[in-house]
């Protein structure tokens, strides 16, 4: 059937209450929907299928199966309102082309990695985003981990928040057990994990187990986790995809800037006194270039 005009949030309703029962190559196509709801307006079946390894056939028969008549119409229903969204900046980025030349930079990339930045700033208007920002500054414990070539990322969110809150640490899984998350009571504890595709087995066992002793689990990652909702619905799915060798890391660096942002203003003015007391900290055993240094050789 042909989507009415109110269908997309049943649709999104519908695709995240029944994940549990689909098959695998459809969980992967539903969570793509539910993932890039504000860029799936520019998907085909061809393309879907090719990023997630499915057929487009398969793509058809899973609209059909949501009780569509094919895939564009499943768009339709979805209404998307953000297919304006990478062009806000489209001109500039015309003129940028034009004047470096596209041989010398992806207009592409350029285009994809804007795209992306924009989606990170809609979903900050978004209820999930707010729960993990309240979670991020009201857990007395969070536990910050990254893997592979994101635990820079990882990293950058954990030491940035340790700026602004106590009780945020980074995990290195230098003992082999994590049990710095795990060991002690899990009231009051958050873990945040960072990870792309293809995903680290640490990842999926660390939610696998935090969501098992009751941690709440917030993930950091690209369009394409499916496992990752069968342990949490805190996720922050982000685009990676662009015409470069390595994947972007772009938008989820653009997340960490809007998360830590946000633990800011929840935590309001008491910020700024950790802020100053932190900074003076630093001056006093580091320095800082162009800064009268407090510390005295042999003293702290």
């Amino acid at each position: 059937m042909s989507a009415g005009p109110d269908t997309s949030h049943d649709l999104l309703q519908r695709l995240e209450a029944s994940l549990r029962d689909f098959t695998p190559a459809e969980r992967s196509i539903a969570n793509f929907i539910l993932s890039n709801r504000g860029g799936i307006a520019f998907e085909s079946p061809d393309s879907i299928a090719e990023k997630l390894g499915v057929s487009s056939v398969t793509v058809g028969r899973f609209a059909r199966k949501m009780g569509y008549r094919h895939f564009k119409d499943l768009k339709t229903g979805l209404r998307t309102t953000m297919s304006g969204a990478p062009w806000l900046v489209g001109d500039q980025v015309t003129r940028f082309m034009d004047e470096k030349g596209e041989d010398r930079l992806p207009k592409r990339s350029l285009e994809l990695e804007i795209a992306g930045i924009v989606e990170v700033y809609g979903m900050a208007e978004t209820r999930t985003w707010k729960e993990i920002v309240a979670l991020l500054a009201r857990s007395p414990q969070v536990y910050v981990a990254g893997f592979q070539t994101e635990r820079a990322v990882a990293a950058a969110l954990a030491y940035q928040l340790q700026y602004t809150r106590d009780g945020v640490h980074l995990v290195d899984g230098a003992a082999g057990n994590f049990h710095e998350v795990f060991a002690g009571d899990p009231e009051g504890r958050c873990l945040v994990l960072v990870d792309l595709r293809r995903y680290s087995e640490q990842a999926h066992d660390l939610a696998a187990q935090a969501s098992a002793d009751g941690i709440p689990v917030i993930m950091l990652t690209d369009k394409f986790c499916d496992w990752i909702r069968k342990f949490t619905s805190l996720i922050i799915p982000v685009s990676t995809e662009v015409d470069l060798f390595w994947s972007s890391q772009v938008s989820l660096g653009c997340a960490v800037n809007l998360l830590v942002n946000g633990v800011i203003g929840e935590l309001g003015a008491g910020v700024e006194a950790r802020l100053a007391r932190v900074t003076q900290l630093y001056q006093s055993y580091t320095g800082h270039v162009g800064s009268p240094a407090r510390r005295r050789r042999g003293k702290p």
